[in-house]
């Protein structure tokens, strides 16, 4: 999702985050607690400066891809966890090359890791998940020579991939399992997640008839039709003004999440909402396919997530005429919504088919391994 607004943190345990408050970063994120935007004054300033001064800990070229998550022009949680992922192997590779000692390198991850926690993970909590995973025990490097370090510090930053790529594969087999003796299924909103499963129903040695809703604020559903194209799959592709009508001819709900929380509140784009009711109305279950990266363990500390909104003035004006005063007309709306656990039947994860209700345990156990506890 994309990063706008202000930025708002908790720290929700010791040693969440998994890093040090002896950097810059520490600073910033002191900055941005209780709601201080900062990109207003008086915090700009310092802001800024502790931007500038993670930046400069990168290698040249990693300059460059700093810039473009900060500057928004790369977009996508699974494309900046990636560029992190590419930062922290640069980080160590010009550690060998002027053998720096490791407790500096780690530093220096940390540092990046830090901000990137601070900045673009508020938005989406798979970016925090991912660099938790990628640092996961560094500080245990500490005490070694870098030559014995690096090694293990890339190991454990290559092994979130092959993690989160057999989570997913996992939990879209669950998902094509549980789908096995629907035969009309609905989609709402691109993930993906939901991608693959729809791709993988055709294990199932069947034709599906797939409802295909626009998802209209950021064009979600239009990804999914070459997927189903692509499958053999029948496609409804509907407005979501027509869902109350069609979603009673389905078998089974299906949309990713962009978080989730441990007592099975569901996150996804604006609409979300209205689909758990219709679906509740007519009886039709409605799962949340996603691996438990996406977990948000904020509220179990009291905290809770800050939602992005989004003007979409220029999306809903297209075809206006000049004659309308756009500038008298507000248009701002949430990215995102929660959909409350009782209306969601349950969550497709690597760990299985999770009712809703029974997320608590299986979200804590998740996260004690997250941070190493």
């Amino acid at each position: 999702m994309k990063h706008t607004g202000s930025i708002c943190l908790e720290k929700t345990a010791p040693g969440y985050w998994g890093l040090t408050e002896s950097t810059e970063t520490a600073e910033a994120i002191e900055i941005t607690k209780c709601g201080a935007d900062p990109v207003s004054a008086p915090h700009k300033g310092r802001f800024v400066k502790m931007e500038n001064n993670v930046r400069n800990i990168l290698p040249g070229p990693m300059r460059e891809v700093f810039d473009s998550i900060v500057e928004q022009r790369v977009l996508g949680a699974s494309n900046h966890i990636a560029m992190v992922g590419d930062m922290i192997e640069a980080v160590v590779r010009r550690g060998e090359d002027e053998q720096r000692p490791a407790d500096q390198v780690i530093d220096e991850i940390l540092a990046v890791a830090d901000f990137f926690i601070a900045t673009r993970g508020e938005a989406s909590q798979a970016v925090s998940n991912a660099i938790l995973l990628m640092t996961h025990n560094i500080r245990s490097y500490a005490g070694m020579d870098l030559k014995e370090a690096a090694p293990l510090i890339l190991e454990t930053k290559n092994s979130y991939a092959r993690t989160a790529a057999e989570a997913v594969k996992q939990c879209v087999a669950y998902g094509v399992r549980l789908a096995e003796t629907m035969e009309t299924i609905f989609v709402y909103d691109y993930s993906s997640t939901v991608e693959k499963f729809l791709r993988g129903l055709k294990e199932n040695g069947k034709q599906y008839t797939v409802y295909i809703a626009e998802s209209r604020i950021i064009d979600g559903g239009r990804p999914f039709v070459k997927a189903c194209l692509e499958s053999g799959h029948k496609i409804k592709f509907i407005p979501e003004a027509s869902m109350m009508y069609y979603l009673k001819d389905c078998h089974g709900a299906f949309m990713g999440a962009e978080t989730f929380y441990p007592d099975g509140t569901g996150f996804n784009t604006t609409f979300s909402d209205i689909v758990c009711l219709i679906c509740r109305h007519y009886g039709v279950p409605l799962y949340f396919l996603t691996p438990l990266i996406k977990l948000d363990i904020r509220p179990v500390f009291g905290g809770r997530k800050k939602l992005v909104y989004d003007d979409l003035k220029e999306k809903l004006t297209a075809n206006w005429g000049e004659d309308l005063d756009r500038g008298s007309v507000d248009f701002i709306t949430p990215e995102l919504v929660g959909v409350e656990p009782e209306f969601i039947r349950g969550f497709v994860t690597e760990k299985g088919v999770i009712p809703s209700g029974q997320m608590y345990g299986i979200s804590m156990e998740y996260s004690r391994n997250l941070r190493g506890v």
